[in-house]
């Protein structure tokens, strides 16, 4: 009895000890141990709480960062729930579905000075900051509240400004640490080794998106493309995830983390991410439907062309509006016509198993979900500057996209290069097909423009030697762009018309810029992106081109490849 006693004495106390070492609790979910996830894991909470909209901003930072530190107490054991953040939209599904998920107790709505009230004991004191009050990037913006979320992770603080110390200091909180003049260089020389090399956050120190996630992993926030910002990518781990959006030029910030081994996620406007990817790792998936290639009548010839959304892999687009907007996914026109989405799914299933669960639930027949890239980054630009371990780096990333995929459904991989036919481009495309299993084919967008490949089909082995097709998009349908091969509708069906007039079958894609508006050439009153400018542009088209998902044809490109290895693969694998 004694020594069973002792045992348990010693192990719980290793338990805590790796707690407070490491900041993963002894009792997070299985998924923990999952060493095929990149983000960082939360637990699966007994009881959730509502928080109000704050007031105002000053109201908004410090609920941020309380959010994240009862995140924080909650992976180490020493809370039961979490702060969900009142959003509209989409988010009031998302809550629902996280509630009947994870079973969790609704606790209340409460406003941020009742939540303080009720986490006091889990806070040490407070961090206080200067506030930026101008959006507009500036040279000397105030980084400030950045500095002070990384102290406040470290050191369990509220993040205020001075307008509130009254009010913070009556409820009998301290100060810790003013960090108005200190910067953040200071910042991160000083504190680096106790922050976590897995996640960096790029955020407009205006605004206060994803501040909880950062506190709640001690993750450093910085903006902007400078030195600071890359020492931070460099110090960082590989194959983690940059989240928010950044300033500048979109190639040079995507660049920056691509070529570290990061990639961006395009996540500046998500909430509660905290939340929606609780117990993640063990949630049950609704799969994404793939299409049978036995059901294809492969004797049917003639010309096939498919339409390809842009932009997948952003995620805050994804989980908030995308799959109810009347453009994109939510459209009534949605299952009308076959259809390929670029998405975020290997993300999701981390993040938002909900999120991604709906996704599959109203997937119309004949839409294809494209996987895009694992996140935004540059195959042929990634890990680049880590030297001699870029291709293992590579390899693992591609192998945990394996992984993830493979819990997702998806079968179509996509990527967007900087340099569609580099050497560095085709070595990735690869490692691509050697590390992902049962890929259909893959599409290649190039970064400007992003029909640069101009249709080109390159083929790449997977490691069974099986021939997998990277295919680029031969025309953008995209308002006002000149180059050629790019434009508005009636420029890319008078294109893709001219296409099928050649002899014999062609088979190529047009990729479809999912921020532009175009004019009905109908009725050139009416404006609209998404499917309704697919769906007029489709109504230009000839009657002897078809208009297939993008699987259906991927597989048409590989049997016209190599009809015996498709007709064998098709009947080995699916009969």
């Amino acid at each position: 009895m004694t020594k069973k006693y002792n045992l348990v004495c010693m192990t719980g106390l290793c338990c805590l000890m790796l707690l407070f070492v490491s900041g993963w609790s002894c009792i997070d979910e299985a998924a923990a141990k999952n060493d095929t996830y990149w983000w960082p894991h939360q637990p699966l909470p007994k009881g959730l709480v509502v928080c109000k909209p704050a007031k105002d901003k000053t109201e908004n930072v410090l609920l941020h960062s309380l959010s994240g530190l009862v995140a924080q107490a909650q992976k180490q054991g020493l809370a039961d729930e979490l702060i969900w953040h009142e959003t509209p939209g989409d988010y009031l599904l998302w809550y629902s579905k996280l509630v009947n998920r994870t079973k969790a107790e609704e606790r209340g709505t409460y406003d941020v000075w009742e939540l303080l009230e009720r986490y006091k004991k889990l806070v040490n004191g407070y961090i206080l900051y200067q506030p930026e009050n101008n959006p507009e990037f500036r040279g000397d913006m105030n980084y400030s509240v950045h500095v002070a979320m990384a102290y406040a992770s470290v050191n369990r603080g509220v993040v205020i400004d001075t307008s509130l110390e009254p009010m913070v200091r009556q409820m009998g909180l301290t100060l810790i640490k003013d960090t108005r003049d200190i910067t953040m260089d200071e910042c991160f020389e000083e504190i680096k080794d106790k922050m976590n090399a897995g996640m960096v956050v790029t955020m407009n120190p205006f605004y206060q998106n994803n501040y909880d996630l950062a506190v709640a992993n001690k993750a450093f926030i910085t903006y902007g493309v400078d030195n600071l910002t890359e020492k931070m990518m460099a110090w960082a781990n590989p194959i983690s995830p940059v989240v928010g959006w950044n300033h500048g030029n979109e190639d040079d910030f995507t660049r920056l983390p691509a070529k570290y081994g990061l990639f961006n996620t395009a996540s500046d406007w998500c909430n509660n991410l905290i939340t929606l990817s609780v117990g993640s790792g063990s949630a049950d998936l609704a799969k994404i439907r793939t299409l049978d290639p036995a059901t294809i009548d492969f004797s049917e010839k003639g010309h096939f062309h498919s339409f390809i959304m842009s932009d997948g892999d952003n995620m805050q687009w994804t989980i908030g509006s995308f799959l109810r907007n009347n453009n994109f996914w939510g459209s009534p026109l949605h299952g009308n016509f076959p259809v390929g989405f670029t998405s975020c799914p290997v993300n999701l299933v981390q993040m938002a198993p909900d999120v991604l669960n709906e996704m599959a639930k109203t997937q119309p027949a004949h839409t294809t979900v494209i996987e895009y890239g694992g996140g935004y980054q540059y195959p042929d630009l990634f890990a680049i500057e880590r030297g001699m371990e870029r291709e293992a780096i590579q390899r693992e990333f591609a192998r945990k996209i394996n992984t993830n995929m493979k819990r997702t459904g998806v079968k179509v991989f996509g990527f967007i290069c900087m340099d569609i036919d580099s050497e560095d481009a085709l070595e990735a495309y690869r490692i691509y097909a050697g590390e992902i299993e049962d890929l259909v084919g893959m599409i290649a967008v190039q970064y400007a423009p992003y029909h640069g490949g101009n249709g080109k089909i390159i083929w790449v082995k997977d490691k069974t030697g099986i021939e997998i097709p990277v295919v680029t998009a031969t025309y953008s349908l995209w308002q006002g762009l000149k180059d050629k091969g790019g434009g508005d509708i009636v420029e890319i069906s008078n294109l893709i018309n001219r296409d099928s007039e050649r002899n014999g079958t062609f088979m190529n894609w047009t990729v479809v810029h999912a921020w532009s508006v175009f004019e009905n050439p109908s009725l050139p009153e009416n404006k609209a992106g998404g499917l309704t400018a697919v769906k007029w542009c489709i109504d230009l088209l000839k009657e002897d081109i078809q208009v297939v998902s993008p699987e259906e044809l991927l597989w048409r490109i590989r049997m016209d490849h190599d009809p015996v290895q498709t007709a064998e693969i098709i009947r080995n694998k699916y009969y």
